[in-house]
């Protein structure tokens, strides 16, 4: 089976999906090949050479410098200036706008753009699929996909579609394949799949039984195991088949100064009870690796690769797999997503975390508002959360936060309290992921409220409201930008977060004993 990871989103490491599957497919007896076309897509447009004629000084200067300004941000040195590497992203971000604007779409390091489709639209999707050679990566399909396609005898080819910003390209790549290999067939699966599936009861085989054999929804070892031979190798990850393979991948050339090594412990949500969050609504089981054979896993892992930087990808790293790590001998540095739980309130736990490697955990704040927590079925009190904020502070691992503005809870007033709270936690906080709320469009919170439709196509996954209490987007959006974002010691750790790679590079801007070499 050939899997590839479609353009465009960010690529500082390699996709864990299309590794997991290709390592579980090899143990089944099956074959694999991995073909990360996102990565090779921003090299391969870094390469074009677009008419400058009526271009102004910065964008001839991006393009001068194109070269050099994506070797910066595989050097560790650009990430000791904040000022240095953000004139790096930005000025790569100016390149791929003049390199893509000839095709009328706009891709970025982080995104893709089309001025007359949308990846919403069912019609624009098959259009895209059609008019595949009109398709800005249609030249790297012709000089690395072909050859892989032909190396392929009667089988399958894997298309994971994790982001939105990927589904046009993918669908151009279904296209592609269709005509250049009618004999084979398809698979998609990856998160936005999921999300279709699970959130919205839309079937992509259905939609578009032309281009898509097989929609697989979740984790896809078990349907993609069965298509290619599982039962022969018995499947089961040892200590010289890991359930990782990156053989595929050139380690090297992902937009980051070190190698990350991506890894999951598990699959959905141990908590699944806030309202709104996706988790909740798509209702995948959680399950995951048992806690010593996910340690002797990354063991072998780290041997085999020597990552500077371990990233678990997990929607949280559970108190089960926190306390694997705290009593685990010291892997590479590391950081993830993790709740305001109870055993962060233990000092000398959090001490063992940053023993073993751990410089920096994602939280989810969302509100400095009790009631709107509560609300949300966050369990936290914020209390506790101050509490974890101490402790992470004394023991030197750092923070990215998530606060969420205009939940259908929250009004002017709680928005005040998020931000006085935030702002007399600013010490303690490394970075900050501001948001805008977007309500599921199929979730039960949806019910009770006057929604209408938040982006124009068929598949949309979240729906407009009228807030019961007022505090509509632009309000909340002018709040952010005169109220929050403007107070000092907010402004301070807004401006310190990295642009568009966001907490895919922040663990390299952490100082002190917690910088990473």
């Amino acid at each position: 089976m050939l899997l590839i990871y479609p353009p465009t989103a960010r690529s500082s490491e390699p996709p864990l999906g299309i590794a997991r599957l290709a390592a579980f497919i090899e143990r089944c007896g099956g074959e694999a090949r991995c073909l990360d076309l996102c990565r090779e897509g921003i090299d391969y447009l870094l390469s074009l050479e677009p008419e400058l004629k009526d271009a102004d000084t910065w964008t001839r200067r991006a393009m001068k410098g194109r070269r050099q300004s994506a070797q910066r941000l595989r050097e560790i040195d650009t990430y000791r200036h904040l000022d240095r590497y953000s004139r790096a992203v930005s000025d790569l971000g100016r390149a791929l706008r003049a390199v893509s604007k000839p095709y009328s779409v706009e891709a970025s390091l982080a995104d893709y753009r089309d001025e007359t489709r949308s990846p919403l639209r069912i019609a624009d999707l098959k259009d895209s699929a059609t008019k595949y050679e009109e398709n800005i990566f249609y030249p790297l399909f012709e000089s690395r996909l072909y050859p892989a396609l032909a190396g392929i005898g009667d089988g399958w080819v894997g298309i994971s579609i994790c982001f939105l910003s990927q589904a046009l390209c993918a669908f151009a790549l279904m296209g592609y394949v269709k005509s250049k290999r009618p004999d084979l067939r398809i698979a998609v699966g990856g998160g936005l799949v999921t999300s279709y599936s699970c959130v919205s009861g839309l079937d992509l085989h259905g939609l578009f039984p032309d281009l898509v054999d097989l929609a697989v929804v979740g984790p896809g070892e078990e349907s993609l195991g069965k298509l290619c031979g599982a039962g022969r190798g018995g499947g089961a990850p040892s200590r010289d088949s890991p359930g990782i393979d990156l053989g595929g991948f050139q380690l090297s050339k992902y937009s980051a100064p070190a190698m990350i090594l991506p890894y999951n412990f598990s699959w959905g949500c141990p908590w699944k009870n806030c309202a709104f969050c996706p988790e909740k609504a798509e209702d995948i089981p959680y399950r995951g690796l048992p806690a010593p054979e996910a340690m002797a896993e990354l063991e072998l892992l780290s041997s085999r690769y020597a990552p500077r930087l371990l990233h678990f990808t997990d929607n949280e790293v559970s108190p089960l797999y926190l306390s694997a790590l705290a009593g685990h001998s010291r892997l590479a540095n590391w950081y993830g997503f993790a709740r305001f739980s109870h055993r962060l309130l233990d000092e000398n736990f959090c001490r063992a975390l940053a023993s073993s490697g751990c410089v920096m955990l994602q939280l989810g704040l969302e509100s400095g508002d009790q009631k709107v927590l509560d609300a949300m079925g966050k369990g936290t009190k914020l209390e506790e959360i101050e509490a974890i904020f101490g402790n992470l502070k004394a023991v030197g691992i750092g923070t990215y936060i998530y606060v969420l503005f205009g939940t259908p809870a929250e009004g002017r007033d709680a928005a005040l309290r998020t931000r006085d709270f935030v702002a007399a936690n600013a010490e303690a906080i490394d970075f900050l992921n501001v948001a805008v709320f977007n309500l599921p469009a199929s979730g039960e919170e949806a019910k009770g409220l006057a929604t209408k439709s938040f982006y124009e196509g068929e598949l949309s996954l979240y729906r407009a409201f009228k807030h019961p209490a007022g505090w509509d987007r632009p309000l909340v959006r002018k709040f952010l930008s005169d109220d929050f974002e403007a107070e000092p010691r907010i402004k301070t750790v807004v401006a310190r977060t990295p642009p568009v790679f966001t907490s895919n590079h922040a663990p390299f801007f952490l100082s002190g004993q917690r910088r990473i070499p």
